[in-house]
């Protein structure tokens, strides 16, 4: 069976009720976004507040390290500048000077009866030697010990008699200019 509705109001009043609902929907929907506007507002001051505070713990940390960094600054250059010295003092410790060498090697070759007066070794490492010789046996020792390439391990260049003396007293007064390899 068909349901049958019989409608027995004024169409005024049902044109009225249809007014009222629909504007009981719109004024739903309107309150609704309001509500929904709040909550997002609110959710937004929250989120800021708390992006606010995980910023400025940030910036304290970022300070605080920055601070920390500063201070290593000062360390850094005092342990740079004492390892350049530290290698400087290896550098000298560790390997003679050529300077030395040449006094070394110069020392080994000069006879026993030789006497030095003076030796000098410039930055070039040219050597001036001034020695006595008693005899003339110990001057050709000498010469040939300075000359020799085998005696001398090759390590002398050139040799040169700047002056040969012999004094009344039978001793030879020599000056020799040697450069070193």
């Amino acid at each position: 069976m068909a349901k049958i509705s019989i409608n027995l109001l004024p169409p005024e009043i049902i044109a009225l009720e249809i007014k009222k609902t629909k504007f009981y929907k719109i004024q739903f929907a309107g309150v609704a976004v309001i509500l929904v506007l709040v909550f997002l507002a609110s959710l937004t001051v929250a989120l800021r507040i708390l992006q606010s505070r995980n910023i400025s713990e940030v910036q304290a940390k970022l300070s605080q390290t920055e601070q920390k960094v500063s201070d290593l600054k000062s360390t850094q250059a005092s342990l740079l500048l004492l390892k350049n010295r530290l290698a400087v003092i290896d550098k000298y410790l560790g390997v003679p000077s050529k300077q030395s060498a040449v006094y070394e090697l110069i020392d080994k070759l000069i006879p026993s009866t030789v006497a030095i007066n003076a030796i000098t070794i410039d930055k070039a490492d040219e050597v001036v030697l001034l020695a006595l010789v008693p005899d003339a046996g110990s001057l050709d020792r000498l010469v040939s010990n300075l000359t020799d390439k085998e005696s001398n391990d090759g390590r002398i260049a050139q040799v040169s008699v700047e002056s040969l003396n012999r004094g009344k007293d039978g001793f030879y007064r020599i000056s020799f200019k040697i450069k070193s390899k």
